[in-house]
């Protein structure tokens, strides 16, 4: 369960107090039919307003909205639609009274982490201390490993040194000791979003070992070769995006007494990137679902499921000029969008 974070670094955003706190609209026509929405559209990720009329669900461009009310480009409700489409870049949608998503107003995520990521962020912080007190600074990113390490009698004893070492090394004077647990806990709370993003990050591995997997289970069958051939080309820019993301962060905080000195500075480099991750990595919920309990063997499932995941990749992932044609392969009949996108 998320619990209130008592631990704020001493900036959070410049957008804060420029911010309203919540979806409100003046025009009568956004309050004149029930059950609108907000949201960005699955194809080209373009916000519209959702509402329902004569039972058909109806997607009203922004752009549209404008022109029809003649609203005023400076005035409050174009203003509006301008936060709600920066907020559905950190929410799927958005209702009238809603609350703006925390990114845009104090900087907090607006989605939820377990204790097991807070644990995990604070054991990799306490040990990046650990190892900077010892001259051989080192990060380890493994959950299984930092827990052996951490209760680990050695390391325990080893700890309580390593704040004092820190509070000496940070000009802290000894008896405020509690002022270096505190920039630890505002590191390791900023870090345990991370590492959320990161268990994700391991689901799409575990993707990508299935669908390697599968390659032998078919091997007989040159359709579906094919198709885990094309996965295993876009797979592997999936995978080299995704850890350059991760290397980029960790290489940013492992320097631990560099992170603890600069803290407000690197809090904005993780959230910053953290929001980005996150924007990235929620499109794959569905799949990641879908692919639970899918086994490297042959099935009905992993056929259905092969071309859906290369349908999902080739959309992000290939050249403008080879998605076209894809997408015209497929269905001539359906427009597609055809830009790259997460």
């Amino acid at each position: 369960m998320e619990h209130e974070n008592t631990h704020e670094p001493a900036e959070t955003t410049e957008n804060e107090g420029s911010v309203p706190s919540a979806v409100a609209f003046e025009h009568p026509f956004f309050h004149s039919i029930e059950h609108t929405l907000f949201r960005t559209l699955e194809d080209t990720h373009e916000p519209v307003m959702v509402t329902v009329l004569d039972r058909h669900e109806v997607s009203l461009k922004f752009s549209g909205i404008v022109s029809e009310l003649h609203l005023s480009d400076d005035g409050a409700d174009v203003r509006m639609l301008g936060v709600v489409a920066e907020g559905l870049k950190y929410v799927r949608e958005l209702r009238i009274g809603d609350k703006v998503p925390t990114e845009m107003t104090s900087g907090r995520a607006s989605w939820q982490i377990t204790d097991t990521h807070r644990a995990i962020a604070h054991n990799r912080v306490t040990m990046q201390l650990v190892s900077w007190m010892s001259g051989d600074e080192m990060l380890i990113t493994d959950p299984t490993q930092l827990a052996q390490v951490v209760d680990d009698p050695k390391t325990k004893n080893k700890i309580s040194q390593a704040f004092t070492e820190a509070a000496k090394a940070l000009n802290i004077e000894e008896n405020r000791r509690e002022d270096v647990i505190s920039l630890i806990a505002n590191l390791a709370n900023e870090l345990s979003y991370i590492e959320a993003l990161r268990e994700v990050f391991h689901d799409i591995l575990r993707i990508h070992k299935t669908v390697r997997g599968l390659e032998q289970s078919y091997k007989r069958e040159q359709s579906v070769l094919d198709t885990i051939a094309s996965l295993k080309r876009l797979f592997k820019l999936v995978l080299k995006d995704f850890t350059d993301s991760f290397e980029q962060l960790d290489a940013q905080t492992g320097e631990i007494l560099s992170a603890l000195t600069n803290i407000a500075q690197v809090s904005r480099f993780i959230r910053t990137n953290r929001d980005d991750l996150h924007r990235r990595l929620w499109a794959w919920d569905g799949l990641i679902n879908d692919w639970q309990g899918v086994s490297a063997n042959r099935s009905i499932k992993a056929e259905k499921l092969l071309p859906e995941l290369y349908h999902f990749l080739a959309q992000r992932f290939l050249p403008r000029d080879e998605w076209e044609l894809y997408s015209k392969a497929i269905d001539k009949t359906k427009k597609r969008a055809t830009e790259v996108r997460w």
